[in-house]
């Protein structure tokens, strides 16, 4: 039975999964966004944002999701670690899909020299394990809020030039491309008009699974004290914070850990939904390369 439309002709079981998870971007967006109506993020309360005993204290009136050990409103700067964090990842995930396609387009289009050296490149790049590698690149790169962008861009970018690769080779076989090609059209105009306008499904169903990862991968290095540096919040390094207060303030472990949740959920739900918007796409993926 062929699948129930709804008028803008996406398949009806696509919408939840889409839907779900734009909401739950839109949510966590708008708190980014919102940050500095959440107060001061540095700012410590030594009155109502600690215990007698000089402990973090726990949701209140004052504090929704209760303070730091130093006083500091943690639903501030899990806001502000939202903008940061959201800031990174989408940028990185944008510039490693970007360039992971050109160097794929190009590698696989032309063939020859650039095939070997790109697909080179990429095998070792495929290669590479990521967090380790990550690691190494931070005593390299200069510390700041781009050095994380950098490390995610250059670790990212072979998964989707492999991708591409491939995809670019089956549609250069394909006879409209002959043509394109026979009739003397020049290549960098198939390129633009013939190849990647097919490639557009494939890039707007990974796009979304690209941005999850890079998330994560920002928040990992973020954990590890390679990412955003202190005293800048990030959901990774707030996580970090967190974790050696669990025993006795499990808010402050918890809430930016939720948000790093939400927010990779949404958008692989996105991802989900797109999929089933254009099967073709499904058979791509960045976790079985």
């Amino acid at each position: 039975m062929a699948p129930i439309t709804i008028a803008s002709g996406w398949p009806i079981e696509a919408r939840r999964p889409l839907w779900g998870g734009i909401a739950l971007i839109g949510l966590i967006g708008g708190i980014a966004l919102l940050a500095p109506l959440f107060g001061d993020p540095y700012h410590q309360d030594f009155v109502h944002g600690l215990s007698p005993a000089g402990l973090p204290v726990g949701p209140t009136p004052a504090h929704p999701l209760g303070t730091d050990t130093l006083g500091r409103d943690v639903l501030a700067r899990v806001a502000l670690a939202g903008r940061v964090s959201l800031s990174i990842g989408i940028l990185a995930a944008f510039l490693s899909l970007a360039l992971g396609a050109t160097v794929g387009m190009f590698a696989g289009f032309y063939g020859g020299v650039l095939e070997a050296a790109g697909m080179r490149l990429t095998d070792i790049g495929l290669a590479l394990p990521t967090t380790l590698a990550g690691l190494a690149l931070t005593a390299l790169l200069p510390a700041g809020l781009l050095r994380p962008v950098a490390i995610i861009t250059l670790l990212f970018w072979a998964y989707p030039a492999r991708l591409v690769y491939n995809e670019t080779l089956r549609m250069r076989r394909r006879g409209f491309v002959e043509a394109a090609v026979a009739m003397g059209e020049a290549r960098h105009r198939i390129l633009l008009r013939h190849i990647l306008p097919h490639l557009r499904s494939l890039l707007l169903t990974y796009a979304p699974m690209n941005a999850a990862a890079a998330v994560m991968m920002e928040a990992t290095l973020s954990y590890l004290g390679a990412g955003v540096p202190l005293p800048t919040p990030s959901w990774g390094n707030m996580i970090s914070e967190g974790q050696g207060a669990l025993a006795f303030a499990p808010h402050l472990f918890l809430a930016p850990a939720a948000f790093l949740m939400l927010t990779t959920s949404g958008l692989l739900l996105i991802a989900e939904g797109l999929k089933r918007i254009h099967p073709e796409g499904a058979r791509f993926s960045w976790l079985a390369l």
